[in-house]
């Protein structure tokens, strides 16, 4: 599996610039910078999901697997923190009417998709004779459950969504206020679900969003700061690094150090990208399509996996990625027109997990 994360290195590397000295890439939040960022995290978490489903024992992929295992959930923090970044700005910019279009505008059109893709996944449970219970169809829907699909993401972004929505009606539009109540919410959300006891994964990376929303507010002294020259760049970078290493070795301790190393790893994502510009049209691509290619890759591992090709890991990992990508087109092409029948803007709307 580690052969696969070369192409992956090759992509960063391709068209990547280097700012000159003491000079900075301030277009970083940018949405093609950000869908760039988004797009390797993408490809990681198509591998991840890959691995879950093989045995892996050659001597190729014990690299892969260490990898794979510090990275663990860090795979999925930028997704959480654009769209916390991105729906802050279009609240500064829109205000309360933005606010007041999240139920249909943002929250609708997610759980339509997300319905959509529902559905396919009970076509090909029922042609592959897989059994399914009707409550777990009708939980999957808000991606609460699976029934066979990814879920525990769609279910975050569609709780953060109406936290969003329901704070800054309360907060009257007030930015920080609201920020404080989302933030709060998604706190109480993630104790939540684990008294339900759901797994880590489904809430250890929740705060991602609400510290998307304050990056927005302080976004203009950030900048003062770090884009000031590269001698303070550096050293600031050096001391979040440090303070980063210091919760990754207790990230295991709880979630409160969990949720800081995840932070601290998004920061330093983002320091970086000020002296370090990704913005390969290839990563863009998946980075644009984060949601159709996310939730639909789970369907060729378990037609693949029902005609026995686990048994070859290199197969089933090419051939699945093979057949994601034109599920993935073909997808947003048909909830593209669901889109357009219902919105009545001329104009595409954003992918989950991309800026605005």
């Amino acid at each position: 599996m580690i052969l696969f994360l070369i192409p992956v290195a090759m992509l960063i590397l391709l068209e990547s610039r280097v700012a000159k000295p003491n000079e900075f890439f301030l277009d970083y939040m940018t949405r093609e910078r950000t869908a760039a960022i988004n797009g390797i995290f993408t490809l990681l978490v198509f591998f991840s999901h890959a691995s879950s489903c093989l045995k892996l024992t050659g001597p190729l992929d014990a690299p892969y697997l260490s990898i794979r295992r510090y990275l663990d959930q860090a795979i999925v923090v930028s997704f959480l923190f654009y769209s916390g970044y991105g729906m802050m700005e279009s609240i500064k910019a829109k205000g309360m009417s933005y606010v007041k279009g999240i139920p249909f505008r943002r929250f609708f059109r997610v759980f339509l998709h997300m319905s959509v893709a529902v559905l396919l996944y009970v076509a090909v449970n029922l042609t592959l004779g897989r059994e399914m219970k009707l409550l777990d169809i009708l939980l999957a829907f808000p991606g609460y459950t699976s029934i066979g699909n990814s879920n525990w993401y769609v279910f975050a972004i569609l709780s953060l969504y109406l936290m969003v929505f329901v704070s800054f009606l309360l907060s009257r539009g007030n930015l920080y206020l609201g920020t404080i109540l989302t933030t709060i919410l998604s706190i109480l959300f993630v104790f939540w679900q684990m008294r339900m006891g759901r797994d880590p994964w489904t809430y250890n990376t929740v705060i991602l969003f609400p510290a998307g929303m304050i990056f927005s507010l302080v976004k203009p002294l950030f900048e003062k700061l770090m884009a000031k020259n590269d001698a303070f760049t550096y050293t600031a970078f050096a001391c979040l690094l440090a303070v980063y290493l210091f919760f990754d070795a207790r990230r295991r301790a709880g979630i409160k150090f969990y949720s800081m190393w995840g932070i601290l790893f998004m920061l330093l994502i983002v320091v970086l990208s000020l002296k370090f510009s990704v913005n390969n049209h290839i990563l863009q691509w998946f980075g644009s399509h984060v949601f159709s290619f996310y939730i639909l890759q789970r369907i060729p591992f378990m037609v693949l996996g029902h005609l026995g090709y686990q048994s070859r890991p290199f197969l089933f990992t090419v051939a699945s990625f093979l057949f994601t990508i034109p599920l993935s087109v073909l997808f947003d092409l048909a909830v593209g027109r669901l889109d357009s029948l219902l919105y009545s803007r001329n104009r595409p709307l954003p992918q989950t997990g991309t800026v605005r």
